[in-house]
C-alpha cells in the first residue's frame, strides 16, 4: 500500500532532535505530500512543549515551510490523557486552530487530578512486575483512552497499546463508532499486528505514522505498509492512504 502523508513527528519543542524546518525538508526529500508536527502536549514531564501556545507558533512557520518546500506542513498535538475521564492537555478553545489532534497514553504525565499520577502511572510501571496489577491497569487504561475517543474529536489515537496496555478490542470499537483511527506506529517495536486485527475486526479506521524524533525517521513508514498489505486492509480504511485511480 503506498501511504502520502505522514501526520506524527515531534521537534526540538517537544522532545524531538530536529527544528521544525528539518522535519519538514526530510519530508519533502521523502516525496510525502504532506507531514504533521505533533509536538506532545504540555503535561508530559519532560517531554512537553513549555504552554500551549508553542502551537500557535507553529502554525505561523507552517504557512512559511509550505510556501518553501513542496509539501503541505499541518501543525497538531499529540496530546496526553490526563484522566480517567479522557481529559486532555491541550485547551480546548486551541483545538479547533490544530489540523490534527492525536492523544494517547504515556508513563510520564502530570494527571489530573495530580493524584491521579500516583495512582494510575506509577501502578503502570509496577504492572511489569506483578501480573494481577498489569491486568487491572489495563482495565483502567482502557476506560481513560475510550472516554478519550469518546470525549473529543480526535483524529487518531498514538501507539495503542504501547507501554501501557490496552484492551485492543474495546478501543476499535470505540474508534470505529466515532471515526477516530488507530495508529499504526512505525518508531516503536511492539504488537502492531494486534493492532490491525482489532481494527478489522470492529471496522475501526488505522493510520500509519512514523512517530519521528529525528528527520531521518520522516516518513519511514514502509514497515507499517507492509503490514496493511499482510492483512490486506483496503486503502479505504487507511487515513493516509492513496487511493486507486
Amino acid at each position: 500500500m503506498r501511504l502520502f502523508a505522514d501526520w506524527h513527528v515531534h521537534t526540538r519543542y517537544s522532545d524531538g532532535r530536529g527544528t521544525p524546518e528539518e522535519m519538514v525538508a526530510a519530508a519533502a526529500r521523502r516525496g510525502l505530500r504532506e507531514v504533521a508536527i505533533t509536538d506532545h502536549g504540555p503535561r508530559g514531564m519532560f517531554i512537553g512543549v513549555r504552554d500551549a501556545g508553542v502551537y500557535r507558533e507553529l502554525k505561523a512557520q507552517a504557512a512559511r515551510l509550505s510556501r518553501r518546500y513542496a509539501v503541505r506542513v499541518l501543525v497538531g498535538a499529540e496530546a496526553n490523557v490526563i484522566s480517567l475521564r479522557g481529559e486532555l492537555d491541550v485547551p480546548a478553545e486551541l483545538i479547533p486552530e490544530l489540523d490534527v489532534l492525536a492523544a494517547g497514553l504515556h508513563p510520564q504525565v502530570w494527571c489530573r487530578p495530580w493524584w491521579r499520577t500516583l495512582t494510575w502511572i506509577l501502578p503502570n510501571r509496577l504492572g511489569k512486575t506483578w501480573g494481577w496489577l498489569r491486568e487491572r491497569m489495563r482495565q483502567v487504561n482502557t476506560m481513560a483512552l475510550v472516554a478519550a475517543v469518546q470525549n473529543n474529536p480526535l483524529t487518531f489515537i498514538t501507539h495503542p497499546d504501547l507501554v501501557m496496555a490496552v484492551d485492543l478490542d474495546r478501543v476499535a470499537r470505540a474508534c470505529a463508532a466515532t471515526g477516530c483511527a488507530m495508529e499504526i506506529n512505525t518508531g516503536h517495536h511492539y504488537d502492531r499486528d494486534a493492532v490491525v486485527q482489532a481494527a478489522l475486526r470492529r471496522g475501526a479506521p488505522l493510520v500509519v505514522n512514523s512517530d519521528a524524533h529525528l528527520p531521518a525517521s520522516v516518513g519511514a513508514l514502509d514497515v507499517g505498509a507492509r503490514l496493511l498489505d499482510k492483512y490486506r486492509v483496503p486503502p479505504e480504511q487507511v487515513l493516509n492512504a492513496i487511493r486507486p485511480g
